[in-house]
């Protein structure tokens, strides 16, 4: 989540009240981890449900009818999760049935070819991670494998953000020229 979404978030907690600002202080990235380690999120998706969360108990009516208040707001970040989970499960669910509409195979079908190409791939992929430089190694790891930001891995290795950034790109470049593929170019990848 961007700085000033952080800081809108804060500003309604503040007008909110007290507690709830040092709710939002001490339970923010608790949540988050919560979120990320009990419904897989990515670190964007999970601040973003965390931070709509807040936003939701800054918006309630009648704050002194909550109990407990942190109980409401983890509670209020698992709906919201759980209906994020399930409107992605639709949406995929309606891609496989307009491709198997219009006869398009599903270009995801499991086969024994397939496993065993993927399986030949991640060794491949293993052994690269394996021979390179400790730091770029961690770096992509922590990033690609571990989901944390560039920021967050920058202060895990003790190193600069765009250190990070180097060695992770420097990592994937590897990576794709053991397997034999182009690097892809980012304005594709993010399309």
């Amino acid at each position: 989540m961007d700085r000033t979404k952080k800081r809108d978030a804060e500003a309604l907690c503040i007008g909110y009240n007290d507690s709830l600002r040092k709710l939002y202080d001490g339970c923010f990235d608790s949540l988050v981890g919560y979120l990320r380690a009990h419904f897989r999120s990515c670190p964007h998706q999970a601040e973003e449900i965390a931070h709509n969360a807040f936003e939701r108990m800054a918006a309630h009516k009648k704050p002194g009818t909550v109990d407990n208040i942190r109980a409401f707001l983890w509670r209020t970040a698992r709906n919201m999760a759980l209906s994020d989970l399930r409107s992605r499960r639709v949406a995929q669910r309606y891609l496989i049935e307009s491709r198997q509409a219009l006869g398009q195979e599903d270009d995801h079908s499991l086969t024994p070819e397939r496993i065993l190409s993927g399986k030949e791939q991640v060794a491949i992929a293993v052994s690269c991670l394996r021979a390179m430089p400790e730091q770029r190694r961690r770096a992509f790891i922590l990033t690609r494998i571990e989901g944390l930001s560039h920021a967050e891995a920058s202060e895990t290795l003790g190193v600069s953000r765009p250190a990070v950034s180097k060695h992770v790109a420097r990592a994937a470049a590897d990576i794709y020229a053991a397997l034999g593929e182009d690097t892809p170019n980012p304005e594709e990848r993010d399309g």
